[in-house]
């Protein structure tokens, strides 16, 4: 409905009123789906970059795993699951036919730009004054495209004097090597 039809119906104040009223739900809802928007290219990049370190081998990788951490820092790293066997990054060559630029120097860019994308998000949030998730959980299926995501808000680490973000990631590899084991 438009101003003038409002006008007609409703009188001048309250014209104004709805009018005002239905700018604020339109710059409302173009603010979260600016803000989902954004948050969906920060993790969809977190999943590229990981899919990127084994070339984008969409033949023999079954699943790309990231796990990111917002707590006490950022912690960022992946695992795959390729031609049917769970392994980390760095043994990544161990089974694959395929074989990877794995040495320290591509390592540690995929740990930075994991890291970086992780501080974005955690700007986004904090920008739009969004409670900031402290672990995000992402698997890829490049095979099939399909996507999962897992996003938490309790501290995973910081708050014991004795687990590290190391633990987490360790955890989850142990959990996800476990589930598929079982089938």
């Amino acid at each position: 409905m438009n101003v003038l039809n409002l006008f007609k119906k409703y009188g001048c104040k309250n014209t104004l009123r709805i009018a005002l009223s239905l700018m604020i739900e339109n710059l409302a809802n173009s603010m979260i789906e600016n803000f989902d928007n954004e948050f969906q290219k920060l993790f969809t990049e977190m999943t590229e970059i990981a899919f990127e370190y084994v070339d984008n081998n969409s033949n023999e990788v079954d699943a790309i795993y990231v796990i990111g951490l917002i707590e006490s820092g950022y912690f960022y790293k992946s695992f795959y699951q390729i031609n049917g066997i769970l392994v980390k990054s760095h043994k990544v060559n161990t089974v694959s036919k395929m074989q990877y630029d794995i040495s320290k120097d591509r390592a540690f860019s995929l740990l930075k730009l994991g890291m970086e994308l992780l501080e974005k998000t955690e700007t986004l949030f904090v920008n739009d004054d969004r409670e900031v998730p402290t672990m995000l959980k992402l698997i890829y299926y490049p095979q099939t495209g399909r996507f999962e995501s897992d996003f938490s808000y309790d501290k995973t680490f910081s708050n014991s004097k004795t687990k590290t973000a190391q633990d987490v990631y360790e955890g989850w590899f142990n959990e996800i090597e476990k589930e598929l084991s079982i089938k």
